[in-house]
This record gives C-alpha cells, sequence and structure tokens, in this order.
C-alpha cells in the first residue's frame, strides 16, 4: 500500500491568487451629488426602464458614466421590487410599512 498523496491545488484557488496580483486598486464608491440623486429618482419615477440613448443623455447631462446610470436604474428597480414584497410580508399597522423608497444610507 502506497502513502496518500496530498491531493493537488485546486485551480480555482491558484487562478484567483494569480489574479489578485494583477488587479488595480479598488475603484472609491461613487456618491451621487444632490442634484444627481434627485434627478435620477425623478426620472425613476416616471419610467422605470429608459432606453439607452435615454441613459446616454442623462448621464451627459449629469456628468456620470454610463455605466453608473445604467447600474442605478438596475438597483433601483431591485429595490422597488424588495420594498413591495417587504411591504406584502408584514401585517397591516405595523410600524415601518411606509419609509420612503429612497432614502440616504
Amino acid at each position: 500500500m502506497s502513502p496518500l498523496s496530498p491531493p493537488p491545488a485546486c485551480k480555482r484557488k491558484e487562478q484567483e491568487q494569480h489574479k489578485d496580483r494583477n488587479l488595480a486598486p479598488k475603484k472609491q464608491r461613487l456618491v451621487f451629488t444632490d442634484l444627481q440623486r434627485r434627478t435620477l429618482i425623478a426620472i425613476f419615477k416616471e419610467n422605470k426602464r429608459p432606453s439607452k440613448e435615454m441613459q446616454v443623455t442623462i448621464s451627459q447631462q449629469l456628468g456620470l458614466e454610463l455605466s453608473t446610470v445604467s447600474n442605478f436604474f438596475m438597483n433601483a428597480r431591485r429595490r422597488c421590487v424588495d420594498r413591495w414584497g417587504e411591504e406584502h410580508s408584514v401585517s397591516p399597522g405595523q410600524p415601518g410599512t411606509s419609509a420612503p423608497p429612497f432614502s440616504k444610507a
């Protein structure tokens, strides 16, 4: 009977370690200005899914990257669904069901 050899190293772990060396420093989290936030929220209330052309226009007007604007709408739709689910899971008359959908966190 031969001695057991250690299991081969996990491929994924090796790839992750290799990836970590090549990563640039993490990007700083963007905080919207008051005007940007209010404008994006107002547009979202009117249109949950603006076209790509509309998003390009919004990004140019607010001085944001297109990916930032796209992510805002994607996250806002997700928050909206989450809030709707939370409101219907809590029985009526309980506090906390009338929270505004967008609050400063």
